[in-house]
């Protein structure tokens, strides 16, 4: 008998089955926070130049993730939680940025939506949930 098998067997009995199961992106939720946000920010980068739009590339340290056309974007990137709901992470005030996208990943479609930061702020974008005083 084969340990790892044998493990691979009784994992296999007690994992649910979710609504990433079989999906195309299904890869998605294997990678890790920082790769999620990468993988977000370089989508909108190729789609948006795939149609002529022109987009600036932040560095991993800049305080903007893109520039759109010379405007400063934000890109927050979360997949479709069981419970029917995207949860993006570190959504920030303090950061240099006009414009917050935000990329939905769903197990078979891509969804988005967007707001000026001023709607972020007045909370017409969801609930900002304070990950930490300070």
């Amino acid at each position: 008998m084969n340990p790892v098998d044998l493990l691979v067997e009784i994992i296999a009995e007690n994992t649910p089955e979710t609504i990433w199961t079989g999906s195309p992106l299904e890869p998605y939720r294997s990678l890790g926070n920082t790769n999620r946000g990468e993988i977000g920010e370089e989508f909108i980068r190729r789609y948006l130049e795939g149609f002529g739009v022109g987009v600036v590339k932040g560095s991993r340290t800049a305080r903007t993730d893109l520039f759109v056309e010379g405007r400063k974007f934000e890109i927050k990137t979360a997949s479709l939680g069981s419970n029917n709901t995207f949860q993006f992470n570190h959504v920030r005030l303090d950061r240099d940025y006009l414009y917050l996208l935000c990329l939905g990943i769903c197990p078979h479609e891509i969804v988005f939506n967007m707001w000026r930061k001023g709607q972020v702020a007045e909370g017409d974008a969801g609930t900002l949930v304070r990950m930490a005083e300070g």
